[in-house]
């Protein structure tokens, strides 16, 4: 299955903050996505990034090194941009600073590319900062004034070659809006967005005819044990607001009904998985496969972050060699733990049985020769390494987190599924795949290569085609619309028994709206968002004991109404309310009781 029919027509741009000289997970999905598309789609992809770091071709031939990006796929940045392109003039209103530059007491730091472009960042006594981005000649190519007493607070100012200022921002969306349109052309474009960075600003982007979708690459609670409970921090000002894109994606049905049980379950939430690269040269003896593997080798391959565990897995492995196995750790990635996960090694009298390779760009074909790969994440979005074990016959062993692990492994059938955090239980599963008969490992190893199978490039390419192109009829159906006449009539908020009751009178509101109530705390910053559909202008439901446990403790919810019916939308602010606690009874009484004076 291939073609241009795949994808909707327009231009396909992939946005995110950063390519990291060393990336990972989230970075090569939004590689492997846009490669598919361009190879599958024949739909050309550029990447937009938006960091401010010099010398981006340095990046490009790091990229070269890994064979990114694909033909057919292009990374830009806006930086370079202003740096090496004019700059279509615009308004100038304000005198851009630079004599702030000067670095009078020395304390400027100054990052200079091998090309000769730089970014100088100077701070002032009075609490702003400035950044000049140069050109490899030295001249000022954009002055990013930051925390400036007066407003606008943030002003950007791009320069021509001689010096003289041609355009500014008034804020950094409203230069980031203004070359996503340039790059998206006067047609139809779609903007996926792989990073949480750009996201934020992301979600104010709206142009007539780009339509974005944002991807969430890992889990968004900030504790397991959903699905009620508080939004990660570094993801709640998005995800409480779906909204504001054209479409959320999640990477496993079982994470899109978890987030669509706290946040209302929107119309435009939708499921894509990464896809699984096929590996280089297909199994055609697996009995040989097997045997050519050391039964007791595992392998990691992952960043040394705090997030990934990889401490459970050499002290699993230390666990195993005590039951027998003399099992053997290969770690593929690199971090800010890299030390300190050496002396765990150290402490466990494992240094020798651990070896730790550092960040590889083929990372990957560690699969190939280990027998087990190990995931010991505290959460994740739909790990990519276990599909990438999986397609190259190596045993998966992983915590049972949220999210992705569950969804892919069928315990005892083509992995192994471990209580989260059980280092013990990690350990016997890794000693028991060791000690197991080749053929009960072959049958392993088969049906995990058939389980990465399902997910080949072009099915998940097909199955971005059918979002995008209901993302588009979103985007125009909320375009094209106007503004509802509605209003909030009557808000009440009752927890008289334990559960928080909530009831609306609206304006306005043709039945069969959907009228979408947005609770939220001030003091914990909970969200809960509840779905119902309007009925001669009322709304109402009760809250589970655990979703009102969730806005509990904080005293006045703030509490908004979003009213959607024929395309039109529109938001209605009700404040901070307080909820009645009084029980039926007791308010009937404080009617009936007689007033004073």
């Amino acid at each position: 299955m291939s073609g241009p029919g795949l994808l909707p027509p327009g231009r396909q741009l992939a946005i995110t903050w950063s390519i990291p000289d060393e990336f990972g997970g989230m970075t090569a999905a939004m590689f492997r996505r846009s490669a598919a598309f361009a190879r599958l789609a024949g739909a050309e992809v550029d990447v937009l990034t938006f960091d401010g770091r010099p010398g981006h071709p340095a990046v490009r031939a790091r990229l070269a090194e890994r064979g990114e990006p694909a033909d057919g796929v292009r990374v830009l940045n806006l930086y370079e941009r202003l740096r090496t392109e004019p700059v279509v003039p615009g308004e100038v209103g304000v005198e851009p600073d630079v004599a702030g530059l000067e670095d009078v007491d020395g304390s400027a730091v100054r990052e200079t590319a091998a090309d000769g472009s730089a970014k100088v960042e100077v701070s002032s006594p009075d609490g702003r900062t400035l950044v000049a981005h140069l050109r490899a000649d030295g001249s000022l190519a954009v002055l990013d004034e930051r925390a400036r007493p007066e407003r606008p607070k943030r002003l950007l100012t791009a320069f021509d070659a001689d010096g003289r200022p041609v355009r500014q921002w008034r804020s950094a969306r409203a230069c980031y809006a203004d070359w996503i349109a340039e790059v998206a052309g006067d047609g139809d474009a779609f903007a996926i967005v792989d990073s949480k960075t750009a996201a934020d600003f992301m979600a104010h982007v709206r142009l007539p005819r780009l339509v974005t979708l944002h991807v969430v690459h890992n889990a968004h609670l900030a504790a397991p044990g959903g699905p009620i409970g508080p939004l990660r921090e570094s993801r709640a000002e998005v995800l409480s607001h779906p909204e504001r894109f054209d479409a959320t994606v999640f990477l496993t049905e079982r994470q899109r009904a978890d987030a669509a049980t706290l946040l209302g379950a929107p119309e435009n939430f939708a499921v894509v998985p990464n896809p699984a690269a096929r590996p280089d040269t297909p199994v055609t003896d697996p009995v040989a496969d097997d045997a050519a593997r050391d039964p007791a080798s595992a392998v990691v391959v992952a960043a040394l972050t705090a997030r990934k565990r990889i401490d459970h897995a050499i002290r699993a492995v230390a666990l195993a060699r005590d039951r027998g196995p003399q099992v053997q750790l290969h770690v593929v990635g690199d971090g800010p733990l890299a030390e300190e996960l050496r002396d765990v090694a150290r402490e466990e009298g494992v240094a020798d049985a651990v070896e730790f390779a550092g960040h590889r760009p083929d990372g990957a074909a560690a699969f190939d020769e280990a027998s087990v790969a190990l995931l010991t994440s505290t959460s994740e979005g739909a790990p990519l390494v276990l599909l990438e074990a999986m397609g190259r016959g190596c045993i998966p062993i992983a915590y049972d987190i949220e999210y992705g692990p569950a969804d892919v492994i069928e315990h005892g059938v083509n992995g192994f599924l471990v209580p989260a955090g059980q280092v013990w239980a990690l350990a016997g599963t890794i000693a028991r795949v060791a000690r197991m008969p080749s053929t009960e490992r072959v049958a392993l190893r088969e049906a995990a290569r058939a389980t990465a199978a399902r997910f080949d490039e072009a099915s998940v390419v097909a199955r971005w085609g059918e979002v995008e192109r209901a993302a588009a009829e979103r985007h125009r159906a909320t375009w094209s619309s106007t503004e509802l006449p509605a209003e909030l009539e009557r808000v009440r908020l009752r927890r008289p028994r334990g559960r928080l009751g909530v009831r609306l009178r609206l304006g306005g509101v043709p039945d069969g709206a959907r009228v979408t109530v947005d609770l939220r705390t001030r003091r914990t910053d909970a969200v809960l968002r509840r779905s119902a559909t309007a009925a001669s202008g009322r709304v109402g439901f009760r809250l589970s004991p655990a979703e009102t446990e969730l806005l509990s403790g904080s005293g006045a919810i703030l509490l908004t109404v979003l009213v959607e019916a024929h395309g039109a939308r529109v938001t209605l602010d009700a404040g901070d309310i307080r909820p009645d606690t009084r029980t039926l009874v007791r308010r009937v009484a404080g009617r009936l009781r007689p007033r004073r004076g």
